[in-house]
């Protein structure tokens, strides 16, 4: 799913392309903004090229069988006021199931100019580049490159592959951490604001309510586990708000969604509610199912 700030990257978006090596693209780039949760630019983050498969390894040292290697070249300059934490190992790929990848040190040349990234907190006006590589399973597919930050946000640098989001009331295939399917899950509604709350009980100043109703449902033949607590909104900053307690009536038809396990065949619906700034806009939902993989499921 694109937000506003992902369209900035546009310009390096044939770089993803698996099975294509890219050039070079530090004179096109385009710098995107990394914003903390108070709304303050940090810096920037710049990708100048990625190499998928990257072949310039050490003969010596090839990928494993069923594996190929990645390399990103990036590029981190603070703001003139803020510091900036430059960190490769929150620069991740997501590939078209969710699954993520991170930083992993490659076998290059020993006479290779630009050096592997490393982790530091930039001064005001620092600039740091290096590159970042990637072991990655021969048939994975390279949807996005994310910035994860502090780990609450997923800020997409880059984007290139389709991402699997659906409409609002379209089943999303859910797969496990090996690509198999297990069944689907469909946004069937978003209410945003949600103003069916609890008359007594309405959100704070500043904030507003959020609702979505959804439906987990397994295949025939497999088991599936929902866990409504891995269903985040993500912001248009690329901010990352878990569910929340939202006040609704009494005697409603539809209740709170439950973790649980599915039988094969079986169906569970229930609400997920948020509570968020009144001002902070939401670009989708995703599910974060376990530490690796953030599958996005709606654009918004």
């Amino acid at each position: 799913m694109r937000t506003r700030i992902q369209m900035l990257a546009m310009a390096v978006t044939t770089a993803l392309l698996v099975g294509s090596t890219s050039a070079a693209m530090a004179q096109d780039a385009e710098s995107v903004p990394f914003i903390d949760a108070e709304g303050n630019q940090l810096g920037t983050v710049t990708i100048r090229s990625f190499e998928d498969p990257f072949t310039a390894f050490d003969p010596a040292r090839p990928p494993a069988e069923g594996q190929r290697y990645a390399l990103l070249t990036v590029t981190f300059e603070a703001v003139e006021d803020r510091t900036f934490a430059a960190d490769p190992w929150q620069v991740q790929l997501r590939d078209t199931d969710g699954n993520i990848y991170s930083q992993t040190t490659l076998p290059r040349p020993a006479d290779a100019m630009m050096p592997d990234l490393a982790a530091q907190t930039l001064a005001p006006l620092d600039r740091i580049s290096g590159v970042i590589g990637y072991v990655l399973p021969a048939d994975a597919t390279v949807g996005t490159i994310l910035y994860r930050g502090d780990g609450s946000r997923l800020l997409a640098l880059d984007e290139s592959a389709p991402s699997g989001v659906v409409a609002v009331g379209e089943p999303r295939p859910l797969t496990d951490g090996a690509g198999a399917q297990l069944g689907t899950v469909t946004v069937r509604d978003a209410r945003d604001p949600y103003l069916g709350h609890e008359p007594t009980r309405p959100p704070a100043e500043g904030q507003r309510y959020v609702l979505l109703d959804v439906v987990f449902e397994a295949l025939e033949d497999q088991a599936m586990g929902v866990n409504p607590n891995a269903l985040h909104l993500l912001s248009a900053d690329g901010l990352l708000i878990r569910p929340a307690s939202v006040p609704r009536p009494a005697g409603e038809l539809l209740q709170n969604l439950e973790g649980q396990s599915l039988s094969p065949s079986d169906r569970i619906s229930g609400a997920v509610g948020f509570v968020i700034p009144s001002d902070l806009a939401v670009d989708g939902v995703v599910y974060w199912p376990d530490n690796w993989r953030i599958i996005p499921l709606v654009d918004l």
